[in-house]
């Protein structure tokens, strides 16, 4: 059976911009993200974009790995650089030994821009920073907005859009397939498998890979909670699985550097003060989400209805930090007693802002609490409740928000 593939390539202009600025100002740009973002692609963007200035630019392209392993490689094909404007892009660059010293001649003989990417960019992101010679930007390449969904898969906006957002994630190497397809779980799955293997498994020697997927399933469920290393341990253990708080704690954090998860702090909104007995936890992106959160038997590539409000959640954080939002989750206390958590706190020019998602499928008391938690903060910034509803509306001193606009829209736009 053949499977024709039918998406579009876009132009990631945000992006590419981005990168073509970053490099007038600094001697490396890399390109930081996950594998399967998109990185190679933007940086074949870059160089078609560099050609096209007037004067054009000199752009040298190579590739580490098989086609360049060494300092002695990459200086030899640097020559084709010249004199004048120019520009080296080094894809898979984690692969080419003595990376550092190559760079710090090629700059020193052909005062080019160099722009870097790869498959291991944390590996890269630990690498630049030793680079104290050169002047070094990282660029985070963030998966899909939901607005790129629709134009990468050729949909309209619609509820049924933004349902396959939700479940299938922005990641273009997730998304070789349109997300109507019947195979396209199935991708996704594959892409997710392979990105536990090659960026966890292999690289810090995992010694039980099985937990490390159970574990994953578990941040999946309790997505957003407030959860600790030690509580997770103790679901295992009730479940006759001995996994050790400590175990729990590194392969967490193996997750983290690999750029898999994000750890985001619970704090006191009263105080402001960060609160140890632990974290929230969000994936990078919803298609790797609901891989792991389907169960290894699932190949439904639905979303279960009871599912939406936490893809959702997962999604506006994606959106939050890819919009350049510092993101905290917050906890609100009336006198002693706990009261109810704020979904996210977000910071961005010394201005914050409150949202608050309002549950999509609970009852009227659980949707009463999550207003009056954001009622009981006393401060003058503003304050939003997100639920399913289509219109954005003022509500007293809190705005409701339609989280399908809200994803569609972006949220600085739809907070003016």
């Amino acid at each position: 059976m053949s499977i024709i593939i039918d998406i579009m390539y876009i132009i990631r202009e945000k992006y590419l911009i981005k990168a073509l600025e970053r490099g007038k100002t600094h001697e490396i740009v890399l390109l930081s993200g996950l594998r399967g973002s998109g990185k190679t692609s933007l940086l074949g963007d870059i160089a078609r974009s560099l050609r096209r200035d007037k004067p054009p630019v000199r752009v040298v392209e190579v590739c580490g790995g098989e086609g360049i392993k060494t300092d002695i490689e990459l200086l030899d094909a640097a020559h084709a650089l010249g004199a004048g404007v120019s520009a080296l892009i080094v894809d898979n660059a984690e692969y080419i030994d003595n990376l550092l010293s190559a760079l710090r001649e090629i700059h020193k003989k052909y005062k080019t821009t160099v722009y870097l990417s790869g498959q291991k960019t944390v590996v890269l992101e630990h690498l630049i920073e030793q680079c104290t010679s050169l002047s070094c930007e990282i660029l985070k390449i963030h998966p899909f907005s939901y607005r790129e969904f629709l134009e990468h898969q050729s949909l309209k906006e619609s509820r049924v859009s933004y349902m396959h957002y939700l479940s299938c994630g922005g990641l273009p190497q997730s998304l070789m397939l349109p997300c109507t397809s019947n195979h396209s779980f199935t991708v996704r799955k594959i892409c997710a498998d392979s990105f536990l293997l090659g960026n966890i498994i292999e690289r810090f020697s995992v010694r039980n890979p099985p937990v490390i997927r159970l574990l994953l399933e578990k941040i999946a469920k309790t997505q957003g909670d407030q959860i600790s290393t030690r509580s997770i341990s103790e679901s295992f253990a009730s479940k006759r699985i001995t996994v050790s708080n400590q175990t729990v704690i590194e392969y967490l954090e193996y997750c983290r550097q690999s750029g898999l998860l994000e750890q985001v702090p619970v704090i006191d909104v009263k105080t402001g003060k960060v609160i140890e007995a632990g974290a929230s936890w969000y994936f990078t992106d919803n298609g790797l989400r609901s891989a792991f959160s389907s169960g290894a038997n699932n190949t439904d590539s639905s979303l279960k209805k009871t599912d939406t409000e936490k893809a959702f959640e997962n999604a506006l954080y994606t959106r939050l930090i890819d919009e350049g939002y510092a993101v905290v989750k917050g906890r609100v206390s009336k006198g002693k007693d706990f009261l109810e958590y704020i979904s996210f706190v977000c910071t961005k020019d010394n201005k914050k802002i409150y949202l608050q998602i309002s549950p999509f499928s609970a009852g009227a008391s659980s949707q009463i609490r999550k207003r009056q938690a954001l009622l009981a903060v006393r401060d003058a910034w503003p304050k939003y409740l997100i639920g399913e509803e289509d219109d954005s509306v003022q509500d007293d001193s809190i705005i409701r928000l339609s989280a399908r606009k809200l994803l569609y829209d972006g949220v600085e736009k739809s907070l003016r």
